[in-house]
């Protein structure tokens, strides 16, 4: 199949869904959440879900076998992979997203952890020990 042929009927199926919700809502938004890998900063934004003109872009296999969209500015705008089915929308981080950067709690103490489980010790039975012998490494 061309790939400018492939990249349009994409669109046309992200715009069918849009259209789809939009018969039933009048006000659709896109919520976006990013997250730190430690979890202690995340933004969030949104915006308007539109539908896109589907000849506006052009769409280019990339090395990891990704079809992206760019537009006339040749700015990357969408990504799908294949072997995943997952459509991605690009969209730059406004700078009035709210950011909130979370204080790291201290480690709960096991004690109290157990008792607001309230933690019995018949939940755990001990099959059998295994003693260490002299010769193996503790560490």
């Amino acid at each position: 199949m061309d790939v400018q042929q492939l990249g349009r009927q994409i669109l046309s199926i992200y715009n069918e869904r849009v259209w789809a919700v939009r018969k039933n809502y009048k006000h659709l938004r896109t919520v976006v959440l990013i997250k730190s890998n430690d979890l202690l900063e995340v933004a969030v934004f949104e915006f308007d879900t539109v539908a896109y003109n589907e000849t506006d872009y052009v769409w280019t296999w990339n090395k990891n076998g990704n079809l992206i969209g760019c537009d006339t500015n040749k700015a990357h705008c969408f990504t799908w992979q294949p072997h995943g089915s997952q459509f991605t929308i690009l969209e730059t981080v406004p700078k009035n997203r709210l950011a909130l950067s979370i204080k790291k709690p201290p480690p709960l103490p096991r004690d109290f952890v157990l008792d607001k489980v309230k933690f019995e010790k018949s939940w755990v039975q001990v099959l059998g020990e295994r003693k260490q012998t002299v010769d193996e490494d503790v560490s």
